[in-house]
């Protein structure tokens, strides 16, 4: 979600930036900022950013710049512990699987008892087991 609303060149780029630069708290894992890094380096390799451009977008190492999202470090045992039993019980790859653990232990403990959360993704195996676990997500 993150990257989509940082390229401009990304499909839904517009809904994304509403949602990670918009007035809705969001938040984040920690890996997050890893991944981040990761694509926007990539968009840099194929040319799709320059590297001014690339400097400005980079997530520093605790937070993302200009956005409306408060990064969650991670509690790695807890995490990893549900992460594995998300993989176990739903089809999820590794790193989709820590960030909807993150949601399910940190996140839903910060959030107001009667607050709906919803998790953002685009990937459906991850919305899946998301609404699984009784979050929203967009349809």
């Amino acid at each position: 979600m993150v990257v989509r609303a940082l390229l401009p060149d990304e499909v839904g780029n517009v809904e994304a930036a509403e949602l990670v630069f918009g007035d809705t708290p969001c938040v984040t894992s920690a890996i997050s900022l890893v991944e981040v890094s990761g694509a926007l380096a990539a968009a840099r390799r194929a040319e799709r950013l320059d590297e001014r451009t690339l400097a400005r977008l980079l997530p520093t190492p605790t937070g993302l710049p200009g956005a409306n999202i408060a990064v969650l470090a991670l509690d790695p045992v807890p995490t990893l512990v549900r992460a594995r039993e998300l993989v176990i019980d739903h089809r999820l790859r590794a790193l989709d699987a820590i960030h909807l653990a993150v949601a399910d232990l940190d996140a839903r403990r910060l959030a107001e008892p009667d607050l709906d959360l919803h998790f953002a993704t685009r990937d459906a195996d991850q919305a899946a087991a998301a609404r699984a676990l009784g979050l929203l997500t967009d349809p």
